[in-house]
């Protein structure tokens, strides 16, 4: 995967999956179309045990079979309370649900001193326990600890960039700023919304799908190179009007059209490494 520029990311709220038994809900994370390449377990703190058991059992494996990795997502906070230990959050957090690939770490506020040497140990340590053949991954905003993710970039897979409400020009800014002189834009990702009943209206996916911000990041490069994909957040949602505040079913047509919106580009980068390479074997100057 770490070489793909279309990795397609989905944040299930895991309090809204009909494996909860909430009447109210309509969704369930094990229905995500093939066309998602990470789905990221996003709880609340609140989801009964029947939810965690259907999790392993019916809702990872329903993924697997469609080749889409499963991480889960914690707090910063988990790893700079005081006592913190890499051991107990990996026991707790990825260990105690069969199945996993992965884990994500969402940090949207700078650290002091302290708690960036506690979160850079225990995140050290974490990698190690994960092994390098599972997902390491930070998610963050423009309000992230830019020197905890420096120091770790080498031991992660990817970072998520949660732009929502902005548009590629301002995400290229908080780039250039935040990441460009140790991150590769192939191991950046970039994030939008769906709208969260009576959350906030961030204008990501507003109709029409094609002029919306949604796709222009889909089809966003970074003046440094293409990017690793993007990803979205309470992809529940998808396809809920904003302002539209009821729980309803989805067919999820959003991610699929997005997903596909970023293979051309894919595409003509792999055109252009072909017609590269057939210049040299045949001794032609390569098309421009």
């Amino acid at each position: 995967m770490s070489d793909r520029q279309d990795i397609m990311g989905c944040y299930f709220r895991s309090w809204r999956d009909i494996a909860t038994g909430d009447p109210d809900n309509k969704v369930s994370m094990r229905d995500l179309p093939a066309e998602v390449d990470i789905a990221f377990v996003f709880p609340d703190g609140n989801e009964p045990p029947r939810y965690w058991e259907a999790l392993h059992s019916q809702i990872i494996p329903a993924l697997h079979a469609r080749e889409t990795k499963i991480v889960r997502t914690i707090a910063i906070d988990e790893l700079i309370k005081p006592g913190a230990s890499a051991n107990d959050i990996f026991t707790r957090f990825f260990t105690s649900t069969p199945g996993l690939d992965g884990l994500d770490i969402d940090i949207e506020h700078t650290l002091n001193e302290a708690q960036r040497k506690q979160a850079e140990a225990v995140s050290r340590e974490l990698r190690t326990l994960l092994g390098q053949e599972r997902l390491f991954v930070f998610d963050t905003t423009e309000n992230g600890d830019v020197a905890l993710i420096r120091a770790l970039a080498p031991q992660l897979n990817y970072i998520l960039f949660q732009a929502y409400g902005q548009t590629p020009a301002r995400v290229q800014g908080h780039y250039d700023r935040m990441f460009k002189d140790f991150l590769p834009p192939s191991r950046f990702m970039v994030g939008f919304s769906f709208y969260e009943e009576r959350g906030t209206r961030w204008g990501d996916v507003r109709d029409p799908l094609e002029s919306s911000t949604a796709h222009a990041y889909a089809a966003w490069t970074p003046t440094q190179g293409p990017k690793a994909g993007i990803f979205s957040y309470a992809v529940d949602r998808d396809g809920v009007k904003e302002g539209d505040d009821t729980l309803q079913p989805t067919n999820f047509a959003w991610t699929k059209h997005l997903k596909a919106a970023m293979a051309p580009r894919r595409r003509r980068a792999w055109q252009t490494v072909l017609r590269n390479w057939l210049a040299r074997v045949l001794r032609i100057a390569p098309s421009r």
